[in-house]
């Protein structure tokens, strides 16, 4: 008598459902923390069809591989199995963040499979406490991620966004040019407001060299009298790259920056190298980094400004 395989369509489907929405939050946990890893995935009504069309993609592949082991036709364990896995994985990366390079990539996947290691932890811990709750398993994991986004990821994300996200940075003002170590900084979305383009933060201390010295007189003073450095800044050989760049921070609601129109910058990333001359710099006359891993901060709108 031949073997009767019962596939149970009621069960893949609840299946899917509770695998794509993982698989969503995920992925939009990938781009909140690492939001530099993608700078060309962008931002706004955009972005939710991407991630729902990778999460669609993988949410398809395990739904498969599964359906196939219940048949028999499959070892979720075997070589090939993972190996689909590994690359479904990726497929969905590069669905939902178009134009990573392959440093991007990589560390996407990183950030993806601790996150999917996190939740399957913390709903295999819930299914024992609560006896075998699959419901809660799920909520479970869900807020494992959802918490290990917006609140635990702390000291390990700038760990990790420290070491990968720094990148070497070259600005040439004519002849001179200035080379900093910079922090892709998903917080820094300043743009002067006339010409739209993006803003690097640079401290005083490292492009002092190629200041002028009316200029640099005017930065180096206490405070911040932004009216006297403009001042100084009209009167100067660099009259026509400067720019007033308003900003907000924690303790001031408005306030002005001196920067500069650049000929070049040019970044490099990985393994491309990114030119263009649509960039403002911005001096800041604090210290950036105590630790000194970086000394200017690189909004990631200018890795897609060339």
């Amino acid at each position: 008598m031949p073997q009767v395989i019962r596939l149970y369509v009621d069960s893949l489907l609840l299946m899917a459902g509770s695998t794509f929405l993982l698989d969503l939050i995920t992925l939009w946990a990938v781009r909140q923390m690492g939001g530099a890893v993608a700078p060309r995935a962008g931002s706004g009504p955009c972005v939710r069809p991407r991630l729902a069309a990778g999460a669609g993609l993988s949410t398809a592949v395990f739904v498969a591989m599964v359906s196939l082991a219940q048949l028999g036709l499959a070892d979720l364990k075997s070589g090939v199995s993972i190996t689909a896995a590994a690359v479904a994985a990726c497929a969905s990366l590069i669905l939902a963040f178009p134009g990573m390079s392959l440093r991007a990539t990589a560390t996407a996947l990183f950030y993806r499979s601790l996150l999917t290691a996190l939740a399957g932890g913390a709903a295999t811990a819930a299914y024992s406490f609560t006896a075998g709750n699959r419901a809660t398993s799920f909520i479970a994991a869900i807020a494992a991620v959802a918490l290990a986004t917006e609140a635990g990821w702390g000291a390990v994300h700038r760990g990790i966004r420290d070491g990968l996200f720094v990148v070497p940075v070259d600005i040439d003002f004519g002849a001179d040019r200035v080379s900093v170590q910079a922090l892709i900084d998903t917080g820094n979305r300043l743009r002067d407001p006339a010409s739209r383009n993006p803003v690097i933060i640079v401290e005083y201390g490292a492009i002092e060299s190629a200041l002028p010295c009316e200029v640099r007189a005017a930065l180096a003073q206490p405070g911040d009298d932004f009216m006297a450095q403009a001042r100084a800044v009209a009167g100067s050989t660099w009259s026509s790259r400067f720019r007033a760049v308003p900003y907000s921070s924690v303790g001031r609601d408005k306030g002005m920056m001196v920067g500069f129109r650049p000929d070049r910058v040019r970044v490099a990333d990985g393994g491309r190298t990114i030119t263009t001359s649509r960039a403002v710099v911005c001096v800041h006359t604090s210290t950036l980094c105590p630790g000194g891993n970086y000394r200017a901060l690189l909004n990631p709108d200018i890795l897609t400004a060339a």
